[in-house]
């Protein structure tokens, strides 16, 4: 068996000269640690260079992904606006601009409100007008 090989080569190697025992156990002490190093050696390397790839694949992720960020920014808008512009909405305009009874009846109780709203909205659409008009006369 191996371990009667091993035993042969150990008083092969013990009786060549006349050495103490220490001396051949620090010989051994000493290959073990060199092979023990060399394998650390190794390993270390390769958990290396896995960890650069894996810090490597990462940013290349994140740099592709953002490279495409604008692209997929006007797909979604684009999907959603087909999605979206064509169906008619499924609430009524009263439902969008609701306010409570109490808060109309505050609203009613100003004389001509219905006259003064279209007058005030008109008014607001005129300055909203002028001021893109001057916006872009400006440029």
């Amino acid at each position: 068996m191996i371990w009667g090989y091993l035993q042969e080569f150990w008083n092969a190697i013990t009786g060549v000269l006349d050495y103490p025992i220490e001396f051949f156990q620090s010989i051994g002490n000493a290959v073990a640690g060199a092979i023990g190093n060399l394998f650390e050696f190794f390993i270390h390397n390769i958990t290396d260079i896995f960890v650069f790839a894996g810090w490597f694949f990462s940013n290349f992720r994140n740099f592709f992904g953002n490279v495409l960020l604008p692209l997929r920014y006007v797909y979604t808008f684009l999907q959603e606006f087909i999605n979206t512009a064509f169906v008619s909405p499924n609430t009524s305009a009263k439902e969008i601009w609701f306010f409570g009874s109490d808060i109309m009846a505050i609203f009613n109780v100003i004389p001509y409100w219905a006259t003064l709203c279209a007058v005030l909205g008109i008014c607001l659409i005129i300055i909203i007008g002028f001021a893109i008009v001057k916006h872009f006369t400006k440029i």
